[in-house]
C-alpha cells in the first residue's frame, strides 16, 4: 500500500522522496527533508496505540500530498529514460551521411581492413558523388563507431533466457599479449543453438583465480547477470589444461562451486590428440616413421631448389604436386593425414628425385650418400607397409576430428562417431584398409607405382596389430567418459537416440533419465516427459517439435573448443604483423563484427546511427574538427607526377 516506506532507528521515511530530494522539483512543491532523511516518529506519547495512530495519519497525509505524487512522477520519468527515446523518435529522417559513414566503418571490421583505410574509402566515395558530410572521417572516428556497433550488437544478442554453454581458450597475439577468447553457445528465439563470439580478454596472469575473476567480469559486463548465470549456465568447455580443469583448484572446479548447474567438459578434439600422442609413446617404431617424414619436410621446405626439382619430376610423371607437411606434430590430426597422403601420392616422384640426386655429379659425396639413404628407405617394403597403415588409421582419425569440429554436432552424435571410429580401426586387424591392400599387392610384386622395391632390414617397422590395439585402447580411455557423474549425464542425453532403444519400447521408457536431466539443470519436466511419450508412441515424429525446449537444451552442450580455434584464426587475420599495435579491446570489437555480424549487403545501420546520435555528433555537424587531408607539399608532388603520367 505504501510503496517506498522504510524505517531506521524507530523512525520512518520515504525512499522515493529520498531519491528525488536531490532533483529539481516543480515550482511551489518541496520535498520534506524529514521524510527524505527518515526522521518521522509517532510523537512523545507513552501509549503505543496513540503513536501508531499518529504515524498512520502522517503516512496517509504524506502519500496523498502533491510533493510525494510529484516525486513518484519524477522517479518514473527517470526510470523510463524518456529523453533519449524522445530524441530518437524525433529523428524521423535518419542522417543519410552518418549511415554511409557507418557502412564504411562496418566494411573495415567485416573485411579486416586497417582503420587508416576509413579516410581513403571516404575520399573515394566522395569522388564518386556520395554525400558523406564533413566529419567522422578520421581513423579515430572509425574506431569509436566500430566500438559502438559491437556494443549494441552484443546487447541485442544477449537478450534471451535460454540455457547457455561457455567455451574459453587461451592464446598469444602477435604483440605477445596473452588473451582469452570467450564463446557462448545459446539458442536464440527457440531456434537451434549457435556459437557467438563474446569477447577477447587480456589476461593479467594465468592463474585459475584470475581467469575466473576476469571471465565473470566479462560475462557481467556483457549483460549476463549473476541470477541468469546461476539458473542458465549449464556447461563449461575448455582445452583441458591443468589450470582450467584441475580437480582441486582449477577454473572448472571454482566455477562449479559457484554455479552448481555447470557440467565441465574437456574438448573432444584435444582428447583425440592426447590419445594419438599416447599411442606414439606406446609404439616406439612410430617415432622412427615420424622422424623420417619430418626429415622429408625439412628437405623440401628449407630448400626452394629441392622443391622446384620435385615439382619438375611430378610434372614429367604427370603426378599432382603436393607439399609435404609435418606428421603428428602440435597441429590437429587432420594435418598429419594430409602429410602422409601427400607422401603416398608423390612417392614415385620422391624416389625419382632421390635416385637422380644420388647420381648427380655436381653434388658432393656426402650429399649423394644422403639421397641414396633416403631412396633406400623410401623404396623399401617395410616403409611402404608403415606408410599404408598410417594412411588408413590417420584417414579415419582425421574424419573423426573433422566431425568433432562441426558446429552442429551434439554430444550424442559425437559419442556415436567415436564408437564407430573405434570399430573401424579394430576391423583393420582382420580386413586390410584401402592403402594396406594396395601395399600388400605391391610387396607381392615388389613394385609400387613403377618403383622397384628393395628390402631394408635396418628399418624398424611398426607392428600393425600392436599399433591398432594401442590406438583403439587410447581412444576408449580418452574419449569415452569414465567419471560417474559425466557418464550418467551422457547416458541420459542419449535417451533420444532411437538406435539405443530396446526392440519393445515401454511407453515410460527414458522417463527416469529425463527427470534426472530436468532436476539437474532446472528444466520443465512436463514438456519433456509428455514429448517423450508422444515420440515413443509415434517414432516418426520429430523431437524438435514435440519438446523444443528440451531438444534445444541437449544441443546446447558443445563437444569441442574448435570454435575458439576459429576465433584465434580470425584474430590472427586481424592482428597481423603490420597491425601488431592493435589493443586487445579494439581487436575484440573487430572480431565481434567480423564473426557475428551479418554481410554488409543486408546490414542495416539505422538503429545504430539513432543510438549513436543520442550522445555523439552526426556526419554533417560543422562544429566538429575536420580530418586533415594530405599536406600541400605532398599534394603538389603527386599532382606533378600525375601530370606527367596523363
Amino acid at each position: 500500500k505504501y510503496k517506498g516506506l522504510e524505517c531506521a532507528n524507530g523512525k520512518i521515511g520515504c525512499s522515493i522522496c529520498k531519491e528525488v530530494s536531490t532533483f529539481k522539483t516543480p515550482l511551489k512543491i518541496e520535498i520534506s527533508k524529514e521524510w527524505a532523511l527518515c526522521q518521522i516518529d509517532g510523537g512523545m506519547s507513552e501509549n503505543q496505540k496513540t503513536r501508531l495512530s499518529i504515524l498512520r495519519n502522517k503516512l496517509k497525509k504524506h502519500y496523498s500530498s502533491a510533493a510525494h505524487e510529484s516525486a513518484c512522477l519524477i522517479l518514473n520519468e527517470k526510470k523510463s529514460n524518456n529523453l533519449p527515446k524522445l530524441l530518437e523518435e524525433n529523428i524521423n529522417d535518419v542522417n543519410k551521411s552518418t549511415c554511409n559513414i557507418f557502412r564504411t566503418a562496418y566494411y573495415l571490421a567485416k573485411y579486416n581492413r586497417p582503420f587508416d583505410d576509413h579516410f581513403k574509402l571516404i575520399e573515394l566515395q566522395m569522388l564518386n558523388g556520395v554525400k558523406l558530410g564533413c566529419t567522422l572521417h578520421s581513423r579515430y572516428s572509425s574506431t569509436y563507431i566500430i566500438q559502438h556497433i559491437s556494443k549494441k550488437m552484443k546487447e541485442k544478442l544477449i537478450e534471451n533466457n535460454a540455457k547457455c554453454s561457455i567455451l574459453i581458450d587461451e592464446s598469444t597475439t602477435v604483440s605477445a599479449l596473452c588473451g582469452m577468447v570467450i564463446y557462448l553457445k545459446v539458442s536464440i528465439s527457440n531456434k537451434d543453438p549457435i556459437f557467438i563470439f563474446l569477447d577477447l580478454v587480456e589476461l593479467k596472469n594465468q592463474t585459475a583465480e584470475n581467469i575466473v575473476e576476469q571471465l565473470l567480469e566479462c560475462l557481467h559486463s556483457s549483460g549476463l547477470n549473476e541470477n541468469y548465470l546461476k539458473q542458465h549456465w549449464i556447461s563449461f568447455v575448455s582445452d583441458g589444461a591443468s589450470v582450467l580443469l584441475g580437480k582441486k583448484n582449477g577454473v572448472a572446479k571454482r566455477l562449479n562451486d559457484k554455479y552448481p548447474l555447470i557440467f565441465s567438459w574437456h574438448c573432444m578434439n584435444h582428447r583425440l590428440e592426447l590419445a594419438v600422442n599416447d599411442s606414439l609413446k606406446d609404439i616406439v617404431a612410430t617415432n622412427h616413421f615420424k622422424l623420417f617424414l619430418d626429415s622429408l619436410y625439412v628437405l623440401y621446405n628449407a630448400s626452394p631448389k629441392n622443391q622446384t626439382e620435385l615439382k619438375n619430376i611430378c610434372s614429367e610423371l604427370e603426378v599432382v604436386f603436393l607439399k609435404i607437411g609435418r606428421v603428428l606434430s602440435v597441429r590437429w590430426v587432420a594435418s598429419s593425414w594430409r602429410a602422409v597422403n601427400a607422401v603416398w601420392k608423390i612417392l614415385s616422384a620422391l624416389c625419382n628425385h632421390f635416385s637422380i640426386a644420388s647420381n648427380d655429379l655436381s653434388r658432393d659425396s656426402k650429399t649423394k650418400s644422403k639421397y641414396l639413404g633416403l631412396y633406400n628407405k623410401l623404396a623399401s617394403p617395410e616403409f611402404l607397409k608403415d606408410l599404408a597403415i598410417m594412411c588408413d588409421v590417420l584417414y579415419e582419425l582425421a574424419n573423426l576430428s573433422t566431425e568433432l569440429q562441426s558446429q552442429s554436432i551434439t554430444l550424442m552424435e559425437a559419442d556415436r562417431c567415436i564408437k564407430r571410429c573405434i570399430r573401424v580401426i579394430n576391423s583393420f586387424k582382420t580386413h586390410d584398409g584401402e592403402h594396406m591392400a594396395q601395399a600388400v599387392i605391391a610387396i607381392d610384386e615388389m613394385e609400387f607405382k613403377n618403383i622397384k622395391l628393395i628390402y631394408n632390414k635396418k628399418l624398424i617397422c611398426i607392428n600393425k596389430n600392436q599399433f591398432l590395439t594401442s590406438i583403439e585402447n587410447n581412444l576408449m580411455s580418452r574419449l569415452l567418459e569414465n567419471e560417474s557423474e559425466n557418464k550418467m549425464i551422457l547416458e541420459s542425453i542419449s535417451v533420444l537416440d532411437k538406435s539405443t532403444w530396446p526392440d519393445e519400447v515401454d511407453i515410460r521408457f527414458g522417463e527416469d533419465k529425463i527427470k534426472y536431466l530436468c532436476n539437474r539443470f532446472l528444466l520443465d519436466q512436463n514438456e519433456a516427459i509428455n514429448g517423450m511419450k508422444k515420440l515413443i508412441d509415434d517414432p516418426t515424429n520429430s523431437p524438435e517439435k514435440l519438446m523444443p525446449t528440451f531438444y534445444n537444451f541437449l544441443k546446447t552442450f558443445p563437444c569441442s573448443t574448435a570454435e575458439c580455434e576459429r576465433g584465434f584464426s580470425a584474430m590472427n587475420n586481424i592482428c597481423t604483423d603490420i597491425r601488431s599495435r592493435l589493443t586487445i579491446c579494439n581487436t575484440s570489437n573487430l572480431m565481434f563484427i567480423n564473426i557475428n555480424g551479418p554481410p554488409i549487403n543486408i546490414w542495416n545501420p539505422d538503429t545504430y546511427v539513432k543510438s549513436w546520435l543520442v550522445k555523439h555528433r552526426f556526419a554533417d555537424d560543422t562544429r566538429s574538427k575536420h580530418c586533415k587531408p594530405m599536406s600541400n607539399e605532398d599534394l603538389q608532388k603527386k599532382k606533378s607526377m600525375a601530370d606527367s603520367i596523363i
